[in-house]
Formats: C-alpha cells, structure tokens, sequence
C-alpha cells in the first residue's frame, strides 16, 4: 500500500502528514503510534486476513516517519489530538475505534474524552497511564535540547539497535528518520501527564468498550490488577515486550480482531459488552 499525505493547519503551522488508508463498509480503525515511531508499525494490519473487513486508518505524527516536523511547532500531547482530529476530518471519518501504542494511548485517552461522540472504543498498547511507563521520555524531558541531540539521542539508538527484542531493534529503525526536535519537546509533556494526570481514573472511567493489551515481558505493570477489576478488558501477549505488534504479531493481531469481533461485528452490534481477561 502506497502512503498518501494530507495538508493541514493548525494555528500558524501547515503539516503535511502522511498516511495510509484503506476504505471497507465497517467499522473505521484508526492506530495512533507511539513517541518517534511511525504508521509503519501499523501496516501489517492492512495485510492481516481477520482485519479484512475494516477500514484501516495509520498516519505519522509530525516529526515522525515522513510527516516532517515545521520549523515553528512546538507540539505536545493536547496538539496531537487535535491534529488527530484535523486527519480525520479531512479525510471524512467520522466513527473509529481507535488503536494507541505507548505515546499513541496517551493520545488515543484524550482524543476519547474530548471527542467522546466519534470514539465506539478504544485500545490501549502499553499506553501511558503512569510515572513508570516513562521509560524513554523521562531522560528526554530531564534534559536540555543540545545535550539530547548530540548525546543521548544518538546513544539511545545505539542502545536499542543490540537489543534482542526484535520490537527494540525495529524502533531503532524508526528513530533514525525521526526529528530529534520534535521528539524533545513531546517528551516533556507526555511525562508531565502519565506523572500528574490520573489516567488510569480517566481510562477506566471511559464509558466504551475498551481493551489493554501488554507484552508478557511488561506483566509486573503496576497497574495491571486496577484495570482487571474494572470492566476493561486485558490480553497479555506472550513472548513480546513494549512492541508486541512487531515481537508476536500473530497473538497482537488475533487479540484486535476478537475484541473487534465482539463488540463491532454486524451480528453483535446490540450485544451487552461483557469483561474478560484474556491470554493469547
């Protein structure tokens, strides 16, 4: 699938964003990625057999993958959302279940509760929802921008590049078309709400369906047994990490299609949502 780009503004900023879409008769998904990765991370899904049904929805973020970052942003996570909406629009989608990794659930959270009328659900991929999912945005927003770009940016990809999860190794890729500034000044704010923000409050308190998935490497998340005793619904997949749409992408892709299937599929539209905590 060839990537198209949209032209926005927002403010004083025009964005030229990129994007892949592919149009069915159901329900619109729509993946927000995460800090410095891209619609990439996504695209396997538009192969996918289960998902062959649904409108797929993936773009890049400014500063991310081929969306170039303009000379005057200065964007954190509330401009993201709106610039979420501002894709969507021009692209005349109105209803989504929307699809967030890590940074991308942080904003796939607020886009639902300022949004609330176009959202039927919402999942969650190791999305921030506290002070400990901070793991790469903390030292960002710790730091100041010279310091960053000449030193721990560059030693952050040499890191990631001699993991042994595949999924590190991938984002390695990514950041190395991403713009370092627009990388610095997300960080700050994406930090500022998993520290301050009461998100795991805000997730549970969404009146949709909702699903968090985890990589099995990640089950000793804090937050894990408050989000099973409420009615969102939790799949751990096994053998991955913070990326497990890269690290086991068959179980990533079985656990959306079964949530999508239950809660959207034409026959279960009136269905009552039920709770399940499953494993795949």
């Amino acid at each position: 699938m060839q990537p198209q780009t949209v032209e926005l503004t927002q403010g004083d900023c025009t964005f030229q964003i990129a994007y892949f879409l592919r149009r069915r008769p159901n329900e619109a998904v729509v993946y927000l990625h995460g800090l410095g990765c891209s619609k990439l991370d996504f695209r396997e899904a538009f192969h996918r057999p289960e998902l062959a049904a649904y409108t797929l929805l993936a773009f890049d973020f400014p500063g991310c993958g081929t969306s170039p970052y303009p000379e005057h942003a200065a964007l954190g996570m509330d401009d993201l959302v709106e610039i979420t909406q501002l894709v969507l629009s021009a692209l005349q989608i109105k209803e989504i279940v929307l699809i967030g990794h890590s940074m991308g659930g942080l904003v796939g959270l607020l886009f639902a509760e300022r949004y609330h009328a176009m959202v039927r659900g919402l999942i969650n991929v190791e999305g921030n929802l506290a002070s400990e999912d901070c793991f790469f945005s903390r030292t960002v927003a710790e730091s100041d921008f010279q310091q960053f770009a000449t030193t721990s940016f560059p030693a952050l990809k040499r890191r990631l590049a001699d993991e042994s999860q595949i999924g590190l190794r991938l984002y390695a890729q990514h950041l190395e078309h991403a713009s370092v500034r627009a990388y610095f000044e997300l960080a700050p704010s994406l930090v500022a709400y998993s520290d301050h923000g009461n998100l795991v409050q805000r997730f549970t308190a969404l009146r949709i369906p909702k699903l968090f998935i985890y990589g099995s490497a990640n089950r000793q998340l804090s937050y894990l047994p408050r989000l099973k005793e409420s009615d969102c619904e939790v799949a751990e997949i096994p053998q991955s990490g913070h990326f497990p749409f890269h690290d086991n992408p068959t179980a990533f892709y079985r656990a959306i299609a079964a949530f999508l299937q239950a809660h959207y599929a034409p026959s279960n539209l009136n269905a009552r949502q039920s709770r399940s905590n499953r494993s795949y």
